[in-house]
């Protein structure tokens, strides 16, 4: 039997393999949190625990915050998603921990941030669900890849390379890799480019803001094939291939007013009005100084996460440290867009 990816969501919920995969998550902060204790994931207790006044447990760094408090699958009413909002605004990156969601509460959850987007790779969209995004290095049956395997693996904000970027992301766990020692493998780092902004001097930030990058997803496909030569991703249709979109190289909130720095490494050719060599120094030099170890928020995932992520205010990437048979899937979605200004 073929497996497609909204048949192995429900696999990794039922299968005794998926409840071992829960019995190993440990704990998954690096910046002085605590695990949440009770039962594995979806456990009736552990949803009941999830339940009861919402807050909001902060790194400590320039970015990440845990919401404790709220039970998705329940249903979350308008105050809770403006607690949410105005959480997420204040720390570019949000976890909901120990979250029990099909693919339409996931959807129906993520509807009230934003109008949801179609995405550029439609040949991993969670069938029956094209909301949903399957990131998955899991081969199905046909020996395809189930998912978009290699997302991430750059420094980058989702949808730099469109007219109208994304403003939020999601990502739901439903498997994460562990090594021999049961350490969750797969994390997810992030760093605040609005902070990168405020620690710059004022003659940069001065000749910065007039400035504008030329950005594309043709430029990220050709930055992972350097990477790995031997990267197997399908080819990008003639549209996206080709096209290559200029967006101001310092944004300005939408709701916040807060300017972050928005360019990255991969996605961003060059700055308009700069020689190729100054632009391209000026471009590393910018991604170095937001990259920092001592600035960088890391998530260790566990299953039944939900992660969020504000794009005009940080860059992310994945921590590609595993390989099957250590199994990794997650459904993304992002929504709501924006022109830069």
């Amino acid at each position: 039997m073929k497996l497609n990816c909204n048949q192995f969501w429900l696999c990794s919920l039922e299968h005794p393999a998926g409840a071992a995969l829960n019995r190993h998550q440990t704990g998954g902060y690096n910046h002085g949190y605590n695990k949440p204790s009770g039962l594995p994931h979806g456990g009736k207790r552990q949803q009941e625990e999830n339940v009861g006044t919402p807050e909001v447990i902060s790194s400590g760094l320039a970015l990440g915050a845990e919401v404790r408090g709220v039970a998705l699958g329940s249903g979350v009413d308008a105050a809770t998603i403006g607690f949410i909002k105005d959480a997420l605004h204040q720390h570019s990156v949000l976890v909901l921990r120990n979250q029990r969601l099909t693919p339409p509460q996931q959807i129906d959850f993520c509807r009230r941030f934003g109008k949801l987007e179609a995405h550029s790779h439609p040949r991993y969209l969670v069938k029956g669900h094209p909301e949903l995004l399957c990131i998955s290095n899991i081969i199905g049956d046909d020996g395809e890849p189930l998912g978009l395997a290699d997302a991430g693996t750059v420094w980058h904000t989702d949808g730099h390379f469109d007219d109208t970027p994304n403003l939020y992301s999601m990502l739901y766990a439903l498997e994460i890799p562990h090594d021999a020692h049961g350490q969750a493998l797969g994390d997810t780092l992030f760093a605040s480019t609005a902070a990168g902004w405020d620690r710059l001097p004022e003659t940069l930030q001065n000749k910065l803001l007039p400035l504008k990058a030329e950005n594309s997803l043709a430029a990220i496909n050709r930055e992972l094939h350097r990477r790995n030569p031997a990267l197997q991703r399908p080819p990008l249709s003639a549209a996206w291939a080709n096209k290559v979109v200029v967006h101001p190289a310092v944004r300005t909130h939408p709701v916040t007013g807060r300017k972050a720095i928005y360019v990255a490494s991969a996605a961003s050719a060059r700055l308009l009005g700069l020689p190729e060599q100054e632009s391209r120094a000026l471009i590393e030099q910018l991604q170095t100084l937001c990259t920092e170890p001592d600035q960088i928020y890391r998530h260790r995932w566990q299953v039944g996460d939900l992660l969020m992520w504000d794009n005009c205010t940080c860059l992310h990437r994945l921590s590609n440290d595993f390989a099957l048979p250590q199994r990794r899937l997650l459904h993304r979605t992002t929504l709501d867009f924006a022109v830069p200004f």
